[in-house]
């Protein structure tokens, strides 16, 4: 069969549980007034608490509209005492927070990896 028809399963490629060893966290900042009705304004401290234990042990990569919301979300972290230099800001406007349903989805082939990585 010709490389190019095969699937990526076929060519060794699956999508990562959240749970496997990864690089870094991708989350969006909250903004979606309905996700979080009548108490979206009372979440930011709790986000920031979570991006905060996240960034002790890892990279987290943030979803933000504009450099306003960057700058909201930077506010929020700064109070909850956040490791900035493991939190870094993508502009990527988003419908909601859940990164998951919306955000970057990878594949990994460990065989294209071993190869990377005896060159």
């Amino acid at each position: 069969m010709d490389k190019q028809q095969l699937t990526p399963k076929e060519l060794g490629y699956y999508f990562p549980a959240e749970f496997d060893q990864h690089e870094a966290t991708w989350l969006s900042w909250p903004h979606k007034e309905a996700s979080w009705p009548g108490k979206i304004n009372t979440i930011f401290p709790y986000y920031a608490q979570f991006v905060k234990e996240l960034a002790l042990s890892e990279k987290v990569r943030i979803n933000v509209a504009d450099e306003a919301m960057k700058n909201f979300a930077i506010k929020y972290l700064t109070a909850a005492n956040a490791d900035l230099n493991n939190v870094e800001f993508f502009f990527n406007p988003t419908n909601d927070a859940w990164c998951r349903d919306h955000g970057p989805a990878f594949l990994i082939n460990p065989s294209a990896e071993q190869k990377k990585n005896n060159c």
